[in-house]
């Protein structure tokens, strides 16, 4: 009987005490301070649910929070007294990340080589940048189906634009060919299943020839085909080849009592020519 005393006693001591650690102020006059083993040590919240805790953990030394931490607005996470994070921005003073995805941008500034979605490439240690290369040739390389067209400058004197293989360059207007390069260098204006196109040049041209005679629109160094027919200077008519009647021979060698030159009467190799234009 009398143990029985006892522990209805001492029973009831204990619930008042629980009672009164569960009613005790939050404003205490020393912190809590755990010894010994301190890791897997901290708060716990036990009752409905999981436990929830906020524990001191190992390998590396950090606290564990099994829960959301809430920041109180306009609070943020410092480390050594800097501002490192708070609700809109990141601090100053972070400045490596492994970022996966962000969302729009107002302005980026990037220090060293750059790699968009494994198609756009920025090698800083040549400076080029490649769309759809990794290895551009130039200041600026796209490739496309195989094709690799270049930007950029050759040795200080002259910029560049073009193919950087055997493959030929065309112009495009209205999704047409308008000039077109052939990887041999031959160029060709227009297309023959379009419409004829115009060509205006504002100035002297020169055909195989360095330095165009300032005193006529047209220098040729050769002969011409004019109307289908062939013009050309020498000192005597063709004397082997195929010709057409109407070709014309110029005399380089002209004097009095002699010709103009030679016209092809008859079509054929050489054909026959005959003189034209006396002299006198």
């Amino acid at each position: 009987m009398e143990n029985k005393t006892i522990n209805q006693a001492l029973q009831t001591l204990t619930e008042a005490i629980q009672q009164n650690i569960e009613n005790v102020s939050s404003v205490a006059d020393t912190s809590v301070k755990f010894t010994g083993k301190v890791y897997g040590k901290g708060l716990l919240w036990a009752g409905t649910g999981h436990t929830k805790q906020f524990v001191l953990s190992d390998g590396p030394e950090r606290f564990f929070s099994s829960e959301s931490i809430d920041l109180s607005r306009d609070k943020s996470y410092h480390i050594n007294k800097t501002e490192v994070l708070s609700e809109k921005e990141l601090g100053t003073s972070v400045v490596k990340s492994n970022l996966r995805e962000v969302g729009r941008l107002r302005g980026l500034v990037v220090d060293g080589s750059l790699s968009v979605n494994s198609y756009l490439y920025y090698d800083s240690h040549s400076d080029r940048l490649g769309l759809g290369t990794d290895e551009p040739n130039a200041a600026l390389s796209v490739a496309d189906n195989g094709v690799e067209v270049i930007l950029g400058s050759e040795d200080f004197t002259k910029g560049i634009v073009g193919t950087f293989a055997s493959h030929a360059l065309a112009i495009k207007t209205d999704n047409t060919d308008r000039i077109t390069i052939s990887p041999s260098g031959d160029i060709q204006l227009g297309t023959a299943d379009q419409p004829s196109i115009k060509v205006s040049i504002n100035g002297k041209l020169a055909v195989g020839v360095s330095n165009a005679d300032p005193n006529v629109d047209l220098h040729v160094r050769g002969p011409v085909r004019f109307d289908n027919h062939v013009h050309m200077y020498d000192s005597q008519p063709p004397q082997g080849g195929v010709w057409n009647q109407g070709d014309i021979v110029w005399n380089t060698n002209p004097a009095q009592r002699k010709f103009v030159g030679w016209v092809c009467t008859k079509t054929g190799s050489p054909g026959i020519w005959n003189v034209f234009g006396e002299i006198r």
